[in-house]
């Protein structure tokens, strides 16, 4: 992904299931704003929908994600 800087920035990514739980949270370093970070969350969490957030000292996004196992 791509985030709103070009800069090399840490970046905090975070999954949550429905009801607020962390069920996965890393940190990572941004280069030049380009995000490629790969998530294998395996039989860790249940099928259904969680959102992932990412996290840097400008901003926060969050996508709906689903897990189908």
């Amino acid at each position: 992904g791509v985030l709103g800087t070009t800069d090399d920035e840490e970046v905090t990514i975070e999954i949550t299931d429905v009801i607020g739980q962390v069920v996965y949270t890393n940190k990572v370093v941004a280069k030049n704003g380009e995000l490629d970070e790969k998530i294998q969350l395996r039989n860790q969490v249940a099928s259904g929908m969680y959102l992932l957030t990412l996290h840097t000292t400008s901003e926060s996004k969050v996508f709906h994600v689903v897990v189908e196992q």
